[in-house]
């Protein structure tokens, strides 16, 4: 019974040891198998996912390519004022701007009181380009025209009869403008150099009422610039430029139909050098050519706005009541334009 029993056992231990050799000998087979052969499932898997990652990869172009072009439509031109158009500044610096970040800029431009809804797609355009600027900054500077390059955008001067008529780097008068009421400035008002000069009526009454209160206070004030016509200023600008190039010459000569002495308006007075604002005509000046209807033009410090150095001896007519709200508003005549007279 003990020999059968341990007999048994023998069986049942080799039973145990021949399965167990058998699913170790199937199990490396079937290792083998997929080494040899590839999982046929992970491969669709793995081909599943590429597939889907490929919409990704295409529209992360597609985004890299709209921002690339984006940025170039954007990107405003440089142009120089002699070769910079209307239509060519107004696309570069205006337009494009506007179709690609219009829906980007979040400001209420109509909150500034010399706000024009007519230009409110320019103000958009500035904006994008300026994103630290303020409402009243955007508005004021695109009201002056200065979102475009000095002579790079030009208007026809608005009523060019009138006193107030705003003639600058941006407004041009007609080449045949001539002012209707042209006078000849009075003997003793100006320097004897043997030529004549000419002025609009109101404007050499007012000056001469002017040099009359100042040769009371002991100033003498002469005349030793007036009218130009368009003709002349052609010539005068053409000399400047071949002396001294067209940068230096645009900083202190306008170009032909651009010049305030076209309008009949404005005037040099006694010295044309930097040196006049040390004298006491230019000091009496100061305090007192509002009273008779004229303003210093080209202040000191403001050429990035007026597009002139600073001339102290050119003074511009407008009459006693606006030379005197543009005194007191303590702005250049441009600015002032801009914010109370445009249209």
């Amino acid at each position: 019974m003990a020999k059968r029993s341990k007999f048994f056992y023998r069986r049942v231990i080799i039973v145990i040891t021949l399965i167990m050799l058998l699913f170790i000998i199937i199990k490396g087979l079937t290792g083998l198998v997929k080494t040899l052969f590839g999982d046929g499932e992970s491969e669709s898997e793995t081909s599943t996912a590429t597939e889907e990652s490929s919409p990704a990869i295409e529209n992360t172009a597609s985004e890299a390519t709209s921002l690339e072009t984006s940025q170039s439509e954007t990107t405003p031109s440089e142009t120089t004022p002699s070769e910079t158009t209307p239509s060519e500044s107004n696309s570069s610096e205006t337009t494009g701007s506007t179709t690609e970040t219009t829906a980007e800029v979040n400001m209420n431009f109509s909150t500034v009181n010399f706000y024009k809804s007519r230009l409110d797609a320019r103000y958009q355009a500035y904006a994008a380009l300026n994103p630290n600027a303020t409402a009243y900054e955007i508005v004021l500077k695109v009201n002056m025209n200065l979102d475009y390059a000095f002579y790079g955008m030009i208007e026809s001067v608005i009523k060019p009869e009138s006193l107030s008529a705003l003639c600058n780097k941006y407004y041009a008068l007609p080449s045949d403008f001539t002012p209707g009421n042209l006078v000849q400035v009075t003997d003793g008002y100006y320097v004897n150099d043997g030529k004549s000069y000419m002025l609009r009526t109101e404007a050499e009454e007012a000056f001469k009422q002017m040099a009359n209160k100042a040769a009371d206070d002991g100033v003498s004030l002469k005349i030793i610039s007036a009218y130009r016509s368009n003709n002349y200023q052609a010539n005068l600008y053409e000399k400047y430029k071949n002396n001294n190039g067209q940068e230096a010459a645009d900083r202190f000569s306008a170009r032909p139909g651009h010049s305030e002495h076209e309008t009949g308006l404005a005037i040099d007075i006694n010295d044309v050098s930097q040196a006049f604002e040390n004298t006491d005509a230019f000091k009496w000046l100061q305090s007192h050519a509002h009273e008779f209807g004229f303003i210093l033009r080209y202040p000191k410090g403001k050429e990035h706005l007026t597009g002139y150095m600073y001339e102290p001896w050119h003074y511009r007519y407008l009459g006693t009541a606006l030379a005197t709200k543009v005194l007191n508003a303590g702005i250049t005549y441009d600015e002032y334009y801009a914010m109370q007279l445009l249209e």
